[in-house]
C-alpha cells in the first residue's frame, strides 16, 4: 500500500478525536505527577539540564548568548520560556499532551486496530518517561516528527519538520523520508519512465517547502563549518559506528518481546535460512570492527550504557557473540510489519543508518524515534493478552528504572555531598 493511499484514510470521527485527546490528557497528567515527584527528590538541575535549563533562563532574562557546549538547536528553550523560574520540566507535560494524538494519527496511517493500546505501549517506553520528566529535548523532537508525518498538507507538515530540525538537526532525515514517500506514491509502474517523470515534476513543486527545508539545512551545514552539531564539535566527530544500528534493533525488539512470543519458534527457525546466513557474518563484522567507545561514555557511570559497555560491549568477542540476537531482531521487525510496503521498509533502514551510524556516543535516547516509527506500524497479535502483557512489561521496567533513579543514589569522591543517580 502506498503512502498516499494510507494518508487518505486519516480523517476520523469526532468521537475518535475526543478519545485521542482524553488519552493525551491522561498521559499529560501522569507526566505532571511524575515530574512533581522528580522535583521533590531532584530539585537541582541534573545531567544535561545544567545546559538546557541554564540556556532557557538566559533567554528569559533577555540574554541570547549561546553556550558553545550545547549541541542541539534552541527550539525547546524558546518554547519553554513561559515555564521559567523552576518549572521548566513541566514544559514536557504540555508536549506530552500534543504527542499522544500525533502517535494515534501515525498508527492509523498503517492500521486502525488497537490504536489506543498500541499508543499507550509506546508512550510508556521507559526511556521516554524516565528522561523526559527532566528537561530534555527528545519528547519535543518525537512530537514534531509525528505531526510532520501525519499532516498531508506539505506547508503545515514542513513547519512541523522545521520545528523537529530546530529541536534536533538530525530530524532532517525524517523530513526526507516524508518527501520521498510522497514522491514514490505518485509513481505508476504501468506507465513509462518519461510519463512518470512528467507526473513527478508538479509534485516536486508541490513539495517546495521541503526543498526549501533541504536548502536551509545545507546552508546551516555550510555556516556551521560543515558540522552537524552546533557546539562541542570535537567531542561529537562522526564515526562509522555501524554497531549503533545493531543496538537499535536489539532495543526495539527487546521492548516488544511479548509480540514475538506467539511465533517465537518460527522466528527462531529463520536463523538458519539463507538470509540469516548472509546477515550473521555482516552483523558480526559490524559488532567486532565498527564499535566505538566515547570519552563521555567511559567517564560517566550515571548511565546504564556505561554498565552495558563495561560488562558486554567493551569485549569484542562478547559483542560479536550477540550477532544471532540482532539477526533474530531484524527478522522479527521485518515480519511483524507485513502491511508496510518494501519501499517504506527500505526508507526506514536507510533513515536509521543515516541517523545512528555517524553517532560516536552509545546513547539509547537516539533509538526513540526509530523504535516509535516501527512499533506503531506493527501488526499486533490478534490476542489482546499479548498487548496487555507488553504494556505491563513497559510499566514494570519503567517503575524499576524510575525507582532506581530516585532512590539509588551515590557520590563521586571528587564531589562529596552531591547525589548522583543512575538513569538511561
Amino acid at each position: 500500500m502506498s503512502y498516499e493511499s494510507r494518508r487518505i484514510r486519516l480523517p476520523f470521527s469526532a468521537i475518535t478525536r475526543k478519545t485521542d485527546f482524553l488519552l493525551a490528557a491522561f498521559f499529560a497528567c501522569i507526566h505532571v505527577l511524575l515530574t512533581t515527584i522528580v522535583y521533590h527528590y531532584v530539585p537541582e538541575n541534573y545531567m544535561d539540564e545544567v545546559f538546557h535549563i541554564t540556556q532557557t533562563r538566559l533567554y528569559c532574562a533577555g540574554n541570547y548568548t549561546w553556550n558553545p557546549l550545547i549541541t542541539t538547536p534552541p527550539a525547546l528553550y524558546v518554547l519553554s520560556m513561559p515555564f521559567c523560574g523552576g518549572y521548566e520540566r513541566y514544559a514536557n507535560s504540555v508536549v506530552m499532551f500534543f504527542t499522544i494524538p500525533a502517535l494515534c494519527r501515525f498508527r492509523r496511517m498503517f492500521l486502525r486496530t488497537d490504536v489506543w493500546l498500541t499508543v499507550s505501549i509506546v508512550a510508556m517506553l521507559p526511556i521516554v518517561l524516565c528522561t523526559q520528566v527532566l528537561f530534555y529535548t527528545d519528547l519535543l523532537s518525537l512530537m514534531a516528527v509525528m505531526w510532520g508525518f501525519t499532516i498531508g498538507n506539505p506547508h503545515l507538515s514542513s513547519l512541523f519538520f522545521l520545528l523537529a530540525c530546530l529541536t534536533r538537526q538530525t530530524n532532517i532525515v525524517w523530513a526526507a523520508v516524508y518527501a520521498f514517500s510522497v514522491l514514490a506514491s505518485k509513481i505508476d509502474t504501468s506507465k513509462s519512465v518519461h510519463q512518470n517523470f512528467k507526473a513527478l515534476v508538479p509534485i516536486v513543486f508541490w513539495l517546495w517547502p521541503f526543498v526549501s527545508l533541504a536548502v536551509g539545512f545545507i546552508g546551516f551545514i555550510y555556516w556551521n563549518n560543515f558540522q552537524i552539531v552546533l557546539g562541542d564539535a570535537k567531542a561529537h566527530q562522526p564515526k562509522l559506528h555501524l554497531a549503533q544500528f545493531l543496538y537499535m534493533l536489539g532495543f526495539s525488539a527487546a521492548h516488544s518481546w511479548a509480540q514475538m512470543m506467539p511465533d517465537f519458534f518460527s522466528h527462531l527457525r529463520q536463523l538458519i535460512d539463507f538470509k540469516a546466513r548472509i546477515l550473521i557474518p555482516i552483523f558480526a563484522c559490524f559488532a567486532y570492527y565498527f564499535t566505538y567507545s566515547h570519552e563521555y561514555l567511559l567517564a560517566d557511570n550515571r548511565h546504564l550504557t556505561f554498565y552495558l559497555w563495561r560488562r558486554i560491549f567493551e569485549n569484542p568477542f562478547k559483542r560479536a557473540s550477540l550477532t544471532a540476537l540482532y539477526v533474530f531482531a531484524v527478522r522479527f521487525m521485518a515480519t511483524s510489519t507485513p502491511n508496510v510496503h518494501v519501499f517504506h521498509k527500505t526508507l526506514f533502514i536507510v533513515a536509521s543508518l543515516l541517523l545512528l551510524v555517524p553517532a560516536h556516543l552509545f546513547e539509547m535516547r537516539y533509538y526513540i524515534v526509530p523504535y516509535v516509527v516501527w512499533r506503531l506500524a506493527v501488526s499486533n497479535h490478534p490476542r489482546k493478552s499479548f498487548l496487555v502483557l507488553e504494556l505491563v512489561s513497559q510499566c514494570a521496567l519503567f517503575g524499576a528504572a524510575f525507582s532506581l533513579f530516585l532512590f539509588k543514589t551515590f557520590e563521586w569522591p571528587n564531589e562529596p555531598g552531591v547525589k548522583q543517580r543512575i538513569m538511561f
